[in-house]
């Protein structure tokens, strides 16, 4: 029953681990996109007497481009993160539980 629980707990972290980088990677082509909306509209310039700028158009796309990669990109982190610390502390249990039955096992033959 414990090498179930343990493969679960793992499994669990990984999933955790692989949804994190999927979110990361989806923030950062999000970004991407939005460095190259910005890098198009540096040629942008403002034409005729009342001052209509393509400049001012775009803001409400770029805006929302950023508006939703940040979320993504927090909850990216916060699940890689949390995955990997989560299989970063199983290791370490297991390790100071295999020293505490070698312990014993060194207590019983003494």
């Amino acid at each position: 029953m414990q090498w179930v629980a343990r493969q679960q707990f793992h499994r669990t972290s990984t999933s955790m681990q692989t949804w994190g980088a999927v979110l990361l990677l989806a923030a950062c082509a999000l970004w991407v996109r939005l460095a190259f909306l910005l890098v198009e509209q540096s040629g942008g310039s403002c034409y005729g007497e009342t001052q209509n700028c393509d400049l001012i158009e775009a803001w409400p796309g770029q805006l929302t481009l950023l508006a939703v990669s940040v979320p993504v990109s927090v909850l990216g982190v916060a699940l890689f993160v949390a995955g990997t610390v989560r299989r970063q502390a199983t290791a370490h249990v297991l390790e100071v539980i295999e020293m505490q039955r070698a312990e014993a096992r060194q207590r019983k033959k003494a």
